[in-house]
Order: C-alpha cells, then structure tokens, then sequence
C-alpha cells in the first residue's frame, strides 16, 4: 500500500478527482456510497480531523515488529472496507461517487527507523512526522487503512493507523483493534486476548441490501433544515483560528471512586452519562464565555439494523444540536432540556449536513459549516492490546479545532478529559477547564 501524500483537495466539487477511472486490475469489487460516506468526503476538508480515525501509540516493552506487521497484513487482508478507494462521479460530483475495493497487497506497515540517534530525539522526530502526515490525508488520496511503526530504541516504538471514517467509524476501530490483538498473539505464540470479533460480512453490500427509507431521510431533511434558520450566538469565545497557531491543550482526570459517583446520580435526572458532562460543559462555557446559545457537534453510530452489530463500517451521522443554557441554571433544569435536543438530533441524523442541503436544492460550491463545540465521550478501549506491551496514547495535533473536550477511560476506571482548542488565548481556556472541574465537583 502506497503511503505518499497528496495536497488536501479544494472546497469546490470540481477539485476532488485525483483517481476518477481506476485501473480495471486495481478493481475487485465497485458499490455505491452511503448517505453517511458521502457526508463524510464532504465535511473532510473543513474537519479538523480530516475525517479521519487515528490510533497513534508508544510502545514500550518487547515487541515483535515481524509479528505486528504480519498481523496487519491479515487485517487488511481479511476485510475488503480497509482497501477501498472512492471515485468522484462526472465532473467531481460527490453525490454520484462510488467505491471499489482494491486487490490485497502485503505491506501495509512502513517502517521507519530512527534508533540512530538519542531515544528522546528519535521520539520526538517520530510524533512530527506522524503530525504532518496526519495533516495532509486526505480521504480522495489515500483513504485505505496505512500504518508506520517508527523504531525509536529497542524496547521503544511509535505506531500510527490511520484510516478514512467513510470506511470505519469508532466503534468499527475497536473491533479492528481487537482483531489486530488476535492477530499479532498468534504471530507472535502468545495466548490470544478474550476480545470481541468482527463478522466477515462485507460492509458494501450491506449498504446495498439495506438503503435508508425515503420517509426517513425527507424528516431528517425537514430537521436539518429547520436548524440551519436558527440564529446562533458565539458568545465570547474566539472563534477566529489564528494562523499557524497550534492548540492548546488541558488535562485533568476524574478518580475511579468519584466517577462511580457521578454515575450512581445519572439516572436520578432520567439522562445518561453523556448528556450530564455535555450539560456540565454547556453550563461552564455559559459562565466563563458568555455562551447562552451556540452549536454543539458530535457522532453518534446508528447499529439498530440487525447484523450490524459487529461489523465495520461508517454508520456514524454527526448530531448538530443548538444549546441554550443560562449561567445561573441548576444541572437539573439544563440536562432535560440536553436530552431533548439530542433524541430530536438522533433522529436526525441519518441525512447530515450538507446532504441535507443538496437535497433541498441544486448542489452548489460546499460552504464550510461555522466553527462548532465538538463532545467525545469514549467508553471503549480503541487501541490494540499487544501482550507483554505497554502503550501510552498520543493526540495527534491538528491546529484546527474551535473547541474539543475528549473524555476517555483510564486504566483505573477513572475518566481523563483532554480540552483542546485551537483558537483561545491559555486564561480563557484555563477560565474553562477550571469551570469545568468545579461542576464535576473536583472543585469548591
């Protein structure tokens, strides 16, 4: 698998066609793009992610470089999605784009080493190059899972995965983690790890077994629609992404014992524990920003289809919900009215912004959406598990983002929240975080 980076098309139409006729031998098998495919080719150049999901670890402790990349190779082998490219439709026209699936060749890990110079050198050399090749993906390039295990020291390693979210959204990742942890246990004569695995059936004809009712898509038009005429206003948070200016990030964790807590009141306010942190981060973006109303983003991956349970795919449709929050309201008066706006995002999902739009008229030149508050709240291990290795997770950088909170589990059952921001100035984002504590009651 080719790993050379291309520049990120334009915003126009007519600039997404860098492969429109594929070699008939690179063809093994052609399917149309989901409603959730097209959106995500879409938003990519506008995404700070890229539209793209990203594993990116250090690795220290004895690890089998023969057996990973080996284990790779069977990952990418086993599943047609993780080879697939997209083909533009005439003229670059997204909404008549299809996938094909290219033939399996070995290879897919690069290995680059830089054990040649001082182990922190050679780590921090590994994490800019990971950086600025994250930076310039793009899903019209080369959307196909690749990977690069930089060598940093004998027991020390940085592995990168990347791979378009239009083939394999979050939780599609941790079935690919768990299935890459079998793998490498078996190249590498350990004993297999008790993890969940994937089904073989293909993920492109189930998209064509199983298209999304006309009735259901003209509601979710009708939805997205209705939000786009409401006016929102950003408050004083920047919104304005300075040039070259890379993000900042904050971190702090929530104990195991106080996350139970946390938890043990959820269900006393009829929400769940996604709706009461978003609710906590409204409120605390009210108080130091002077937000009341402003749009929040964030994915949700509809698997209610029977058989679609373990497999990989994209069933992700971003959730656009406009919140309005008072600084003075009581959690128990903001979160209902959280959980409103997110069953009537829900159900809305499945024709996302900007499909909405080409659908309600002729498709027109993209316009990037407004900068938004993106929530991601993760519940599963994403990342493989390699017996006998010790993994620490890095944030890839991107320079982009408006505002991100990432709330993830830690190995003690505790929740670690990275704040991100690419826009504002180190009191502002500190005034946040510290807000943000002070509602998870880890301050007075």
């Amino acid at each position: 698998m080719s790993t050379t980076q291309r520049a990120v098309p334009g915003d126009t139409a007519g600039d997404l066609a860098p492969d429109p006729d594929p070699d008939p031998d690179d063809v093994v098998e052609t399917a149309p793009l989901s409603l959730t495919q097209r959106s995500s080719l879409l938003m990519a150049p506008h995404n700070p992610s890229r539209e793209f999901m990203s594993w990116v670890y250090q690795l220290n402790g004895k690890l089998r470089v023969d057996a990973l990349v080996e284990a790779v190779d069977d990952v990418v082998e086993a599943h047609d999605l993780l080879r697939v490219r997209f083909a533009p439709g005439p003229g670059g026209d997204v909404e008549a784009a299809g996938q094909y699936v290219t033939p399996f060749r070995p290879g897919t890990v690069r290995v680059v080493r830089l054990d040649d110079r001082p182990k922190l050198e050679a780590l921090t050399a590994s994490v800019v190059a990971l950086e600025a090749e994250y930076r310039d993906l793009s899903p019209w390039d080369e959307p196909r899972l690749q990977a690069t295990l930089y060598v940093v020291a004998p027991q020390t390693h940085v592995l990168s995965i990347f791979v378009a979210e239009a083939l394999c959204d979050g939780e599609s990742g941790t079935l690919v983690a768990a299935e890459l942890s079998r793998a490498y246990a078996l190249h590498a004569g350990k004993p297999p790890p008790d993890l969940p695995l994937p089904s073989q059936r293909s993920y492109l004809r189930w998209v064509q077994e199983n298209p999304v009712p006309e009735a259901a898509q003209q509601r979710a038009v009708e939805h997205w629609r209705a939000l786009g005429d409401v006016p929102v206003a950003a408050g004083s948070w920047p919104m304005a992404l300075p040039a070259g200016q890379r993000p900042r990030t904050r971190f702090f964790n929530v104990p195991a014992a106080h996350w139970r807590h946390l938890l043990d009141v959820t269900p006393g306010m009829a929400a769940m524990p996604f709706v009461v942190l978003l609710s906590w981060l409204e409120m605390a973006l009210a108080r130091v920003a002077g937000a009341e109303r402003f749009v929040v983003t964030s994915a949700v991956s509809n698997r209610s289809r029977p058989g679609s349970r373990d497999m990989i795919g994209n069933f992700v449709g971003p959730v656009r919900m406009i919140a309005e929050v008072g600084a003075t309201e009581p959690l128990e008066d903001v979160s209902p009215k959280v959980l409103r706006s997110l069953r009537e995002a829900l159900a809305a999902s499945v024709v996302p912004v900007p499909l909405a739009d080409a659908r309600i008229q002729a498709p027109a030149s993209f316009v990037p959406p407004e900068p938004t508050v993106s929530f991601f709240m993760f519940d599963e291990r994403e990342g493989p598990d390699f017996a006998g290795v010790r993994q620490r997770r890095f944030r890839v950088n991107t320079g982009r983002d408006v505002l991100r909170v990432n709330c993830t589990p830690d190995e003690s059952g505790g929740r670690n929240f990275f704040v991100i921001s690419g826009s504002a100035p180190a009191e502002l984002l500190d005034a946040l975080v510290a807000e943000l504590q002070r509602h998870l009651g880890l301050r007075d």
